[in-house]
C-alpha cells in the first residue's frame, strides 16, 4: 500500500512538473507560432502584391517608373507607375505617420492600409476586397496589408527625408532653374500618382477623388484672390491644405485634403518646374 502511495505521489509530482514547464513555455511557444504565421502571411502578401499591385505601385512599392519597376502602362506597355509609393516614410513612419494626419485618419496605420486596399480610392485604385466587389478574400487583404507594413522598420524610419528649401514665389523658382520640360512633367504627373486622383489633363481619365485639372490655367487663377494660376498650383502641390477646393467628383472635397503632403520632400526643384510646365503650358 505504501509503495502505491509513493508511486502515486511521484507520478503526481512528475505530472505537475511537466504541466508547470508547459505553462511556462506556452507564451514563448505562442509567440513563435504567431511569428511564423505572420511570416507566412507576409510571404503570401508579397505574391499577391507582385501579381496585382506592382503594375501601379512598383515591385518594391516605391512607385518609381523605370526598367524592372514592374509598372506597365496598360495601353503602351511602357514602364509607368500611376499608384502612390507605399514603401514610403510618410505612410509608415511616425506616430502617427504624416499621411494619416494629412487625411484626418484617427485609426492605426494597419487599418488605414487595410481599408484602402479593401475599399479602393478614386478612379485608379480599385476595391480589392470581395466585401466591396473586388477579387480578394479578407485574409488575402490582410496578407497584402502585412506585406506593406513589412517595410516599416529602422531602415526606412531612421532617416526622414530632408525638405528642399523652396522659394516663396514660383517665378523666383523658375528663374533659378532650367526651362520647364513639359514631357518630363507629364511623366512625373503619372509617376507620382497625380493622375489617380485628378485624372488626365485631356479628360481621357476622369478625376477620381480630387478636382479635375483639365482647365487649371483658368480655374487656378480664380481660386485664391491675388494669386496667379502658377502660384496657386505651386503652393497647392507644396501645401495641399492651404486651400481646399469646395467641390470634388465625389461631392465636397475632403478637409484636410486627401492629397499627399510630402511633395516638398519628394520633388526636386527642377521636377517642380517641369511639372508646372506640363500643367500650365509654360
Amino acid at each position: 500500500m505504501q509503495v502505491k502511495v509513493v508511486i502515486g505521489t511521484i507520478a503526481f509530482m512528475l505530472t505537475m512538473i511537466v504541466l508547470g514547464y508547459s505553462a511556462l513555455r506556452e507564451p514563448t511557444r505562442l509567440e513563435e507560432f504567431t511569428g511564423a504565421a505572420h511570416g507566412r502571411s507576409v510571404e503570401r502578401g508579397a505574391e499577391l502584391f507582385v501579381n496585382n499591385c506592382a503594375s501601379c505601385h512598383g515591385i518594391d512599392g516605391r512607385a518609381q517608373s523605370g526598367e524592372g519597376s514592374g509598372c506597365l502602362d496598360s495601353a503602351t506597355g511602357e514602364p509607368n507607375c500611376v499608384g502612390l509609393p507605399l514603401h514610403n516614410y510618410y505612410l509608415l513612419c511616425g506616430d502617427p505617420p504624416e499621411r494619416l494626419t494629412q487625411t484626418g485618419w484617427t485609426g492605426t496605420t494597419e487599418n488605414f492600409v487595410k481599408k484602402t486596399i479593401a475599399a479602393g480610392r478614386g478612379a485608379i485604385m480599385p476595391a480589392w476586397s470581395n466585401e466591396f466587389g473586388g477579387p480578394m478574400r479578407p485574409d488575402q487583404v490582410q496578407n497584402v496589408t502585412n506585406y506593406v507594413l513589412n517595410w516599416q522598420g529602422e531602415t526606412l524610419c531612421a532617416n526622414p527625408p530632408v525638405e528642399t528649401e523652396w522659394a516663396a514665389n514660383v517665378e523666383d523658382l523658375r528663374a533659378s532653374m532650367a526651362p520647364g520640360d513639359a514631357a518630363n512633367g507629364e511623366t512625373l504627373f503619372s509617376a507620382q500618382g497625380c493622375v489617380g486622383c485628378h485624372g488626365a489633363l485631356d479628360g481621357s481619365i476622369p478625376a477620381g477623388v480630387g478636382p479635375s485639372l483639365a482647365n487649371i490655367t483658368v480655374d487656378g487663377a480664380a481660386r485664391v484672390a491675388g494669386q496667379s494660376a502658377d502660384q496657386y498650383v505651386y503652393e497647392s502641390i507644396l501645401y495641399p491644405n492651404a486651400f481646399i477646393v469646395p467641390e470634388c467628383p465625389t461631392g465636397a472635397c475632403s478637409d484636410p485634403s486627401l492629397m499627399r503632403g510630402d511633395y516638398a520632400f519628394v520633388l526636386t526643384q527642377q521636377n517642380m518646374v517641369d511639372l508646372l510646365a506640363y500643367l500650365l503650358g509654360q
